[in-house]
């Protein structure tokens, strides 16, 4: 009974979600996507490497859109970026939306290193988060159980709910 309530517990269950609707009439399309032609190209090292590495190994765990790095002979489809800032936000997607533009994931020192750097699922929700945007999916309500909730959370891998939404946009 136990190794069934741990599998249930586990955020690589397979138990079924429902997809979850988007907060304020915003939608999920993959125009409003970094992914090119089933990718998305990322660069930019920032010291930051480590919640970039998990996050994107945990929406590869989805399997259909890849996420490599950039290379000499490829288009850069994304950038991790870093600032520093006391606005209130952890971090935020820039879209830029036209063929060959780069988007831009920026990542707030401020908040990483001052008051979420002893909470490393928290730290590592801001990029899940924010990888999860780049994928073009949206804001969830503050009930839904997601790591695209509009508050703090500590969900550092994408839920049921939100593989549904992916699953659901991407197939």
């Amino acid at each position: 009974m136990e190794l069934a309530t741990a599998v249930v517990n586990s955020p690589y269950a397979t138990v079924a979600a429902a997809a979850a609707p988007c907060v304020r009439g915003e939608s999920e399309t993959r125009g409003n996507s970094a992914v090119d032609e089933g990718e998305i190209r990322w660069t930019q090292a920032t010291k930051y490497d480590g919640l970039r590495k998990h996050s994107i190994t945990e929406w590869k765990r989805f399997r259909t859109i890849n996420i490599p790095a950039d290379t000499a002979i490829t288009i850069n489809d994304l950038e991790f970026r870093h600032y520093s800032a006391n606005d209130g936000r952890g971090s935020y997607c820039e879209r830029h939306g036209a063929t060959a533009a780069t988007d831009y994931i920026y990542l707030n020192k401020y908040l990483l290193d001052g008051h979420s750097k002893d909470e490393p699922r928290m730290r590592q929700n801001i990029v899940v988060h924010e990888l999860g945007h780049a994928l073009g999916l949206c804001y969830k309500a503050d009930t839904v159980d997601s790591a695209l909730r509009k508050d703090v959370s500590t969900k550092h891998v994408p839920t049921a709910v939100d593989h549904a939404n992916y699953k659901k946009l991407w197939g």
